[in-house]
C-alpha cells in the first residue's frame, strides 16, 4: 500500500503535462521510424550481395519464399552462378536381390528421418523386370509427416507423385545401356557373391530405376520421422488389371551408415503396418535424390 501511495505521489501529472507528453512521445516515435530501413527497400544490387553470402540451399529456399522479390533474386543469383546448390543421390540398394518378387502386398514403405536439414526431390522405383512386364504399370510415392511403424494415425501426407509407364515404354527403360548410366544395377545378388564386378559393372542387365521427382523440394526436418511409401497398380486400357505386382527386389544387406564429410545424412526405419512391405535392406527406394 505504502508502494502504490509513493507511485500515485511522484509520478501523478497533471492533465496538460500528461497531454504534452503524449505529443512528444508521438513526435519521437515518428521519428525513429522514418530512419528505420526495411530490407524490402534495399537495392537489389545490395540485396544480391547479402543473398549471395548464403551458400547452403537450405537457407536459399527459406528466403526464396519471403516474398516475390526474394525468390527473383536467387533464382538470378543461381542463374548467374553466383549462388548454387548441388543435387545428390544417395544408393541405398546397389543390387537387385531377386528380378520377381511377389509379396502379395499392395505397397511398400520405410520410415526415414534426417540428421540435418536436406531437401528430397524423389526416389526410384523398380519396375516389374522385362518378361514379368505384361501390363502399363502405375503407381504413386507419396510423404508423410510424423509416420509412425506400427497400426495406428500417422501425420499429413505433405507431398505426392503419381506415374504412368506403358508397357512398351517400360520396356526402353530396361533395355541393355552397356553400363553407361549410374543408375545401371547388377543382380540377381546370389550370381554376384563372388564380389566380381560392382554396381558399375558392364555387363547391363536392364536393372534400371526410375525416377519418381516431386513437382518441387520438400525440407526434412530433423527429428520428425517420415512415412516413404510406393503403391502400384497394373493396368490395361485404363482399368486396374492388379494392385498386387511383382517387382524387381533391391537388396543391401546391413546397412552401413557412412562417418565423415560424406555421410549420408539419413537413418531408415522397418515398418509393420498390414498391406505394406518394409523396404529398408531390401525392396523398393533403391535411389534416393536430394538436396543438401
Amino acid at each position: 500500500m505504502e508502494m502504490q501511495t509513493l507511485f500515485n505521489e511522484n509520478f501523478e501529472l497533471p492533465t496538460s503535462h500528461s497531454t504534452t507528453t503524449h505529443i512528444t512521445t508521438s513526435q519521437s516515435t515518428k521519428d525513429t521510424s522514418s530512419s528505420t530501413l526495411n530490407l524490402s527497400q534495399l537495392p537489389v544490387e545490395l540485396l544480391e550481395v547479402v543473398l549471395s553470402c548464403l551458400t547452403d540451399p537450405i537457407s536459399q529456399r527459406r528466403l526464396s519464399q519471403v516474398c516475390r522479390l526474394w525468390r527473383e533474386t536467387v533464382a538470378r543469383l543461381r542463374w548467374l552462378r553466383l549462388m548454387s546448390f548441388e543435387r545428390r543421390l544417395h544408393l541405398r540398394l546397389p543390387l537387385a536381390g531377386s528380378l520377381h518378387e511377389l509379396h502379395g502386398n499392395q505397397g511398400f514403405s520405410l520410415l526415414l528421418c534426417v540428421d540435418s536439414p536436406v531437401l528430397l526431390a524423389g526416389t526410384a522405383v523398380f519396375l516389374p523386370y522385362r518378361e514379368n512386364l505384361q501390363f502399363d504399370v502405375s503407381g504413386e510415392v507419396q510423404l508423410v509427416r510424423h509416420g509412425t511403424p506400427h497400426v495406428g494415425p500417422v501425420g499429413e501426407k505433405i507431398i505426392s507423385s503419381s506415374f504412368h509407364v506403358t508397357r512398351e515404354k517400360a520396356m526402353q527403360w530396361q533395355e541393355d545401356c552397356d553400363g553407361k548410366t549410374y543408375a545401371c544395377l547388377q543382380g540377381p545378388w546370389l550370381s554376384n557373391r563372388s564380389g566380381q564386378g560392382g554396381t558399375l559393372g558392364g555387363a547391363c542387365k536392364g536393372l534400371h530405376p526410375m525416377p519418381v521427382m516431386f513437382n518441387n523440394v520438400m525440407e526434412l526436418e530433423p527429428g520428425i520421422k517420415y512415412l516413404l511409401t510406393l503403391k502400384m497398380a497394373e493396368e490395361k486400357g485404363g482399368v486396374v488389371v492388379s494392385d498386387q505386382i511383382g517387382t524387381v527386389w533391391g537388396f543391401q544387406g546391413v546397412p552401413r551408415r557412412k562417418k565423415g564429410p560424406d555421410q549420408n545424412h539419413f537413418r531408415w526405419f522397418q515398418v509393420y503396418r498390414p498391406g505394406l512391405s518394409s523396404s529398408v535392406t531390401s525392396g523398393q527406394f533403391p535411389i534416393i535424390y536430394y538436396i543438401a
